[in-house]
């Protein structure tokens, strides 16, 4: 993502328009997505705000960045209520979600810049806000922490990946120029994926302006999830390919029925790279090996038409974009 621009509205309804298939790009214009499926729609939201429903109540987590503020982003949220149709909710400010002083990120241990805040359960172990944050030596960084949803109140940050890999380390200059690895690098936008008995988090590598920006994965192997160790890194497991470069800041999603899991990522057809308004959201099923290993594949052409999530049927026009914000 690119953390100077907020997107202002923050929860977008979108209706689908059942199709027998659909053409990607679904969206122009449109970075960073996330979406679900509910009560007969599809509910998205874009940017760095994301929705989950967790222990029966809609939740929008989101980034942003106030007046005072002076360390950078904060991760924040939105309580939404208890039923079936986010669209029905009134939202109320949550609170930052902010580990305690001293148990922070950065060199001190009290840099509460924060980023692309997500969810993760572990059956067993509990539940956790995962995110991106700056590690000891300055780089962003995957954490993780504790998160008590009783009363809303995170734990101490937890460096879990750093971008310690070459194709994390590309670097733009956010005009979408050449870009060149700078050894430094960064990770960001965790967002848990969850099939038979296995976790992961997917994330993003390079910054977004670079063609090279792409999607890797951290499996949970057992253990402390607050441990880096506990977390196997694989990657890239979704890279530019076809005309899509860029191609990264994924979401999962369930088909209507769901049996199945869709890829929900942004890319841009600029070779150079870009992290501007030229991005758009694409939607790809993700498949899995005789081990569970999740496949992406690469992001197909445009002149691809997909059939569509499972359980979805009625035939629409082509012409009009397979998701549509009120």
């Amino acid at each position: 993502m690119r953390s100077f621009k907020v997107l202002p509205v923050i929860g977008l309804l979108a209706q689908v328009n059942c199709s027998l298939g659909f053409y990607n790009p679904i969206r122009k214009g449109a970075a960073d997505p996330a979406m679900v499926w509910a009560d007969g729609n599809y509910h998205l939201d874009i940017w760095a705000p994301e929705m989950h429903r967790i222990n029966g109540i809609w939740i929008i987590f989101y980034s942003s960045r106030g007046a005072k503020d002076n360390e950078g982003f904060r991760t924040r949220f939105l309580r939404g209520c208890n039923g079936p149709n986010p669209s029905d909710c009134t939202y109320t400010f949550g609170g930052d979600l902010v580990a305690p002083e001293g148990q922070r990120g950065g060199p001190s241990k009290n840099n509460a810049h924060s980023i692309d805040g997500s969810y993760l359960k572990i059956p067993g172990k509990g539940e956790y806000h995962v995110l991106s944050m700056i590690d000891e030596t300055g780089l962003e960084s995957i954490g993780i922490a504790t998160l008590d949803t009783s009363k809303w109140k995170v734990g101490g940050w937890n460096v879990i990946c750093q971008p310690d890999q070459p194709w994390e380390q590309f670097d733009g200059d956010g005009a979408g120029s050449k870009a060149l690895r700078t050894g430094k690098g960064l990770v960001e936008g965790p967002y848990a994926l969850y099939h038979g008995k296995d976790i992961w988090l997917s994330y993003s590598g390079s910054d977004c302006s670079a063609p090279q920006y792409a999607l890797g994965l951290l499996h949970y192997n057992g253990g402390d999830p607050l441990k880096a160790s506990s977390w196997d890194k694989t990657g890239p497991v979704l890279s530019s390919a076809n005309g899509h470069y860029g191609t990264g800041h994924n979401s999962f999603f369930s088909s209507p029925d769901g049996t199945e899991i869709w890829n929900l990522f942004h890319a841009t057809s600029n070779p150079k790279g870009h992290c501007g308004v030229n991005r758009y959201t694409m939607a790809q099923k993700v498949t899995f090996d005789a081990r569970n290993n999740p496949i992406f594949g690469k992001p197909l052409t445009n002149e691809t038409e997909i059939p569509p999530p499972s359980g979805q049927g009625k035939k629409v026009d082509n012409s009009t974009e397979l998701l549509q914000s009120q």
